[in-house]
């Protein structure tokens, strides 16, 4: 891997004491450490508590603690955010809305889904049912607002997923679904849209990712048949690619100059460059994979190994510069959360419970295989320094290692 293309990984990666949003800053890599590599039900689980109502999204964490959202009820009428303490498990806050739009509950729409965005100084949290919120850390109120009221109720048959994106004083959100589609750059401070970009019906549950390693922000989007870059500052569309299939759930990865798209049809698995302009054509794609597919989870890139996992639980290591698998693995079961990267190791959250840990890197190695009694699904994981926050639909489990004291002379 070339020194330019280090560092912009190194510039890309979550800080260690930090998960501010969903994957972390977008690339499921993180500057944590001693984080354990082996667990169970009595072994480096240091605790594990029910939530309230049921959620989907992934766990956040700021300032040793952790935020999530929930919905609760027949129609998913009540929008709960809560905060814990990291290190004890202690629910600090809890506050609860009304939801703008009523959505039958059940285990085919989503339920909770959106992971929200926490910064120094908020925390902004979005609901599929058009609920869009600013809180303090404390969980007092700042700003509210309705985009079903603003801009139209949301439509389809397994609800809104889209996570939300920061940058600079913007939050962005994407709402593509099917109705009239849109992405939003909405003022941190006060709620208010700084820019709209109104897009053609796309039913998409993926989430937008904002790239800081060009001279200029873009946010970058793949969904439904489209990969897209657009100018954070005002919501111009930079450059774009059609005619794609699959990319519907998997969010694009961005890292060392790099985006990748995951997709569930096969050959529809490639890496673009970032600093393209206008329509792309085939011939702009760097590599694309003829055996790599992705189901829930997005892909990966870590140094120059690129992870993708399909359907039915096969990972596939791709070089990431061509392409071509190095090698697969089978899974066992077919996550839902995305492939996370720290410390050399790469974690595989099967969304039974078991995490196959592996050494990162060209040739495949197991490290562990760590089993987890889980009601439901694994949907989110966040990783700090010294712990993972795993998230199923009711529970949060706080997985870490002792730390092994220093020696003294």
């Amino acid at each position: 891997m070339s020194s330019v293309l280090l560092l912009l990984s190194l510039m890309s990666a979550t800080p260690g004491d930090a998960w501010p949003a969903f994957r972390g800053d977008g690339s499921s890599v993180s500057l944590a450490k001693q984080l354990p590599t082996t667990w169970s039900d009595n072994q480096n689980a240091a605790w594990v508590i029910d939530l309230p109502g049921y959620g989907q999204s992934s766990p956040v964490v700021l300032n040793k603690t952790v935020f999530l959202t929930a919905v609760e009820g027949e129609s998913k009428e009540k929008l709960l955010v809560f905060a814990l303490e990291a290190a004890s498990g202690k629910i600090l806050w809890t506050k609860e809305f009304m939801a703008s739009q009523k959505i039958p509950s059940s285990d085919y729409v989503s339920r909770g889904a959106p992971t929200p965005v926490v910064d120094a100084d908020r925390l902004y949290v979005f609901f599929e049912t058009g609920d869009l919120l600013a809180l303090t850390h404390k969980g007092d109120l700042v700003w509210q607002r309705s985009l079903v009221n603003d801009y139209g109720k949301f439509g389809g048959n397994h609800g809104v997923g889209s996570s939300l994106a920061a940058q600079g004083d913007a939050v962005h959100v994407l709402v593509d679904h099917d109705g009239p589609s849109y992405l939003l750059a909405v003022s941190k401070a006060t709620g208010e849209t700084q820019w709209k970009v109104d897009r053609e019906s796309r039913v998409s549950w993926s989430s937008p990712i904002v790239d800081h390693s060009q001279e200029v922000p873009q946010v970058l989007i793949s969904s439904n048949g489209a990969l897209e870059s657009y100018l954070a500052s005002t919501g111009e569309r930079r450059w774009w690619i059609t005619g794609l299939s699959g990319n519907t759930v998997a969010s694009p990865t961005i890292r060392g100059g790099l985006v990748m798209v995951g997709s569930s049809k096969p050959n529809e698995n490639f890496a673009v460059r970032l600093d393209g302009k206008g329509e792309l054509t085939p011939t702009d794609i760097r590599w694309r994979s003829d055996e790599a597919t992705s189901s829930f989870g997005s892909p990966l890139l870590t140094d120059d190994v690129a992870y993708f996992v399909s359907k039915a639980g096969v990972l596939y290591a791709l070089d990431s510069q061509t392409g071509a698998t190095l090698w697969t693995d089978r899974l066992g079961d077919s996550p839902w959360a995305s492939p996370l990267a720290a410390e050399g190791k790469v974690y595989l959250f099967n969304k039974g419970g078991t995490t196959i840990v592996y050494q990162e890197g060209r040739e495949k190695k197991r490290l562990a295989e760590n089993p987890l009694t889980v009601d439901g699904r694994i949907y989110g994981v966040a990783a700090v320094d010294q712990a993972f926050f795993v998230r199923s639909g009711t529970r949060l489990w706080k997985l870490s290692a002792p730390t092994q004291p220093s020696s003294s002379r």
